[in-house]
């Protein structure tokens, strides 16, 4: 504003100055003979009248000028004042107050060629521009937070592996069987385990009361905006993402998991941890390599026919996700390609294939089905029953009936008394 009012005072005196000149010019001439007044008329007639027009363009730019500086003295106003009330936010859920953290953003100009043309063979393979309505990018389509704990892993310094657990509204049960389980902390101390179950929105309104007591209860759950469905997993995965980078950016690792799944905690903190130490960008699960997993055009996971139209393969790696485990610096290039990557539905692709395609420089270590892990609970116990420690597999699909028998017998073997497992008695194989 003081610029434009020293504008303003030169535009003024600038004025000023040529009315003056040119008034005492005409008195001048004036006392000239009237012979020669006569014919000089028509030259001050067009002097006069060029001043009237500088004097008239002057006022004019001068209001104009002051119009635009109070606009953008309001403008700036406003912002200051939208600055200050976005200052700091309330969690409804919490009813705390916490500094806001905007969301990170990538966009087109800020990408490098390779990643821009990554993207561009994405959108070809999918057909982008003829999508509608599923046209869409999910780090920019999960919203804001229905539920969450923005502590839940804020009273540790280090967390060693925070578990997101892909889960159903209605799987009340398996929630709990987890956190009774291989999720409850004070059964792996002195390693820091936490974990998080991801929801979706439910249209049922008695289960979601119900849902809003489990968190009261617990303050583990995080549900977005978004419907908690099959093809909404790519959804949910992002968030867990975002969730991670913005409240639990101290852990090391991250395993995510489904909600019927059983992970031998005791062989993976004791054992497997020892092989996943030092990795940076790094994926651990069962890989599918690029060009091998076939695109299914009906069925469970079918395909559009339009998308991925010249394909037979998917041309990624990309995991198994019943398990797979990250390194946590990872979490946030994820979620920031997932603004980027145009949506595909199927979500062990999109989450462990495209994205890291997408951010470059991931390494992958196959922990293989048959192997490490396993979609069959039977091999899984009699694999412990006969191997002890020395079995291989760390996680299983398992149904419902079997649950407590495979985890009671992996508590037999790692904690054979009462005692509390602890780091001196470990059983390292």
């Amino acid at each position: 504003m003081n610029k434009l009012y020293e504008i303003h005072t030169k535009v003024g005196f600038e004025c000023s100055r040529l009315i003056v000149h040119y008034l005492s010019f005409f008195i001048s001439d004036y006392k000239r003979s009237w012979a020669v007044m006569v014919v000089s008329t028509g030259r001050k007639m067009r002097r006069n009248l060029v001043v009237t027009v500088v004097v008239a363009v002057n006022v004019l730019f001068f209001f104009s000028m002051s119009y635009q500086g109070i606009g953008m003295f309001a403008r700036r106003a406003q912002q200051a004042k939208y600055a200050q009330q976005d200052e700091h936010r309330i969690d409804v859920e919490s009813g705390k107050t916490r500094e806001s953290t905007p969301l990170p953003t990538q966009t087109v100009t800020t990408m490098s060629p390779v990643v821009r043309r990554k993207i561009q063979i994405i959108k070809e393979d999918l057909n982008f521009s003829s999508l509608t309505s599923d046209a869409y990018y999910p780090g920019k389509m999960v919203g804001k937070y229905i539920m969450l704990n923005p502590d839940l892993c804020r009273d540790a310094d280090k967390i060693d592996i925070i578990i997101i657990v892909h889960t159903a509204p209605a799987n009340l049960e398996k929630r709990q069987r987890i956190r009774d389980s291989f999720a409850k902390k004070a059964n792996f101390l002195p390693f820091q385990v936490r974990v998080a179950f991801l929801l979706g929105l439910t249209s049922n309104k008695t289960l979601e009361r119900v849902l809003w007591s489990e968190h009261t209860k617990y303050n583990d759950t995080v549900m977005g905006n978004f419907k908690d469905d099959y093809h909404n997993l790519t959804l949910k995965g992002v968030m867990g993402f975002r969730w991670i980078s913005e409240h639990c950016a101290n852990s090391r690792f991250v395993l995510k998991i489904d909600d019927d799944v059983l992970i031998n905690m005791y062989k993976l903190l004791y054992s497997f941890l020892n092989h996943m130490n030092g990795k940076r960008k790094s994926i651990f699960c069962n890989l599918w390599h690029k060009n091998t997993m076939r695109i299914m055009r009906s069925g469970k996971w079918r395909v559009a026919p339009h998308v991925f139209s010249h394909k037979q393969t998917f041309p990624y790696d990309y995991c198994s996700g019943f398990v797979v485990i990250m390194t946590s610096d990872l979490m946030r290039p994820l979620y920031e390609a997932a603004q980027t990557t145009p949506f595909f539905w199927i979500d062990d692709v999109y989450l462990f294939g495209m994205l890291p395609s997408v951010v470059g420089g991931v390494t992958y270590y196959n922990y293989a089905l048959n192997k490490n892990m396993t979609l069959r609970a039977k091999i899984a116990r009699n694999c412990i029953m006969h191997k002890g420690p020395r079995c291989p597999i760390f996680a299983t699909f398992i149904y419902n009936n079997s649950y407590w028998r495979y985890w009671k017998r992996i508590t037999e073997v790692y904690r054979p008394t009462s005692e509390p497992w602890n780091f001196e008695n470990k059983i390292v194989m």
